[in-house]
């Protein structure tokens, strides 16, 4: 299977929050209202374009994260403060060539003990978020040639990992479940550009070696980065090509299916897809926040259901429904 094309690596944390995050190298720095943006060698896009809209669409759920940003109630897992500011921002910082972003890579890596494959895996796919949720890294061109080249096109990525980011900084912790981290990312990229681009399998080498795992490509097609997921997934859940709950719940990067890669983008949608579930989903965040486990169980209690089977039921019928768009 080939590497992702993101990664969020969760890894031991410090003991403290710090401001600058990589002393050793000479940034330009620019401040947004929510961000600050801090590149080497390249230009503030796809940050300044894309990191408040990505911000506002977080709000809208979660709405504690204007007291963490305005009031600096941030706290890292550890519960340490990011400052001494009067308000927190969420730093981003792009690079513009492979040798600069493996500074940063090792930097982290000493400080956060890494082990080599995390390392390695990280300087290949050329983006990581910080273990404690204060800032993001980006390499801009091919992270694996030194010398740099020209910028790619990042604002999948960034969108997706600030989407992550922003959800896990109210949580106050590093280990979520890969549905939640992954799950929120989609739907901050689907809000924002109304597609799924980033993905944590090679879907196309999935589907050539699992064919009967495409949707008829006259009615549904297959999910993957240029269409807008919603009409695929719809059409899969109509054929009964469903993901349960308990499987959603349970998907690891190492066994992925694009089938699943899509329910745990519709399980996000489908919890904060109405007023009474974006409540009950902050609900299911602030517990977490004080220490809970995001288990299924506390999932299904917040959510005000007694079963798998019956929050199936309904979010299946929202899948199916012209309400999932």
């Amino acid at each position: 299977m080939k590497w992702k094309v993101v990664l969020s690596l969760l890894v031991a944390s410090l003991a403290t929050g710090q401001i600058l995050h990589f002393p050793d190298l000479k940034w330009k720095e620019k401040d947004l209202d929510h961000f600050t943006i801090r590149t080497k060698g390249t230009g503030t896009d796809p940050a300044r374009k894309y990191s408040e809209k990505t911000y506002k669409v977080m709000l809208e759920i979660l709405p504690g994260l204007e007291r963490d940003f305005e009031k600096n109630e941030f706290r890292t897992p550890g519960g340490q403060e990011a400052g001494k500011e009067d308000r927190f921002r969420f730093t981003i910082y792009l690079v513009e060539n492979g040798h600069n972003f493996h500074s940063c890579v090792m930097i982290d890596a000493n400080r956060h003990n890494w082990r080599n494959g995390n390392v390695q895996i990280t300087k290949q796919v050329g983006n990581y978020l910080d273990s404690m949720n204060r800032y993001l890294v980006i390499c801009k061109s091919d992270p694996e040639q030194s010398g740099g080249g020209s910028d790619k096109d990042r604002k999948e990525i960034l969108v997706h990992n600030l989407g992550t980011a922003l959800m896990k900084s109210r949580t106050h912790q590093a280990n979520l479940p890969f549905w939640m981290t992954a799950g929120m990312g989609y739907y901050a990229e689907h809000m924002v550009f109304d597609r799924c681009s980033i993905y944590y399998l090679d879907f196309e080498a999935y589907y050539r070696e699992n064919p009967d795992a495409k949707v008829d490509a006259r009615k549904g097609g297959t999910l993957g980065p240029q269409e807008s997921w919603p009409r695929i997934l719809r059409k899969l859940c109509k054929d009964d090509q469903r993901v349960s709950l308990e499987k959603t719940l349970g998907a690891q990067i190492i066994t992925l299916s694009p089938n699943e890669s899509g329910y745990i983008f519709a399980l996000n949608y489908f919890m904060v897809s109405t007023d009474e579930r974006r409540k009950k989903y902050q609900e299911f965040i602030t517990s977490i926040r004080g220490n809970a486990k995001p288990t299924k169980d506390l999932l299904l209690k917040t959510m005000g259901y007694g079963d798998d089977a019956s929050f199936e039921k309904d979010w299946y019928e929202w899948m199916m429904s012209s309400k999932f768009k």
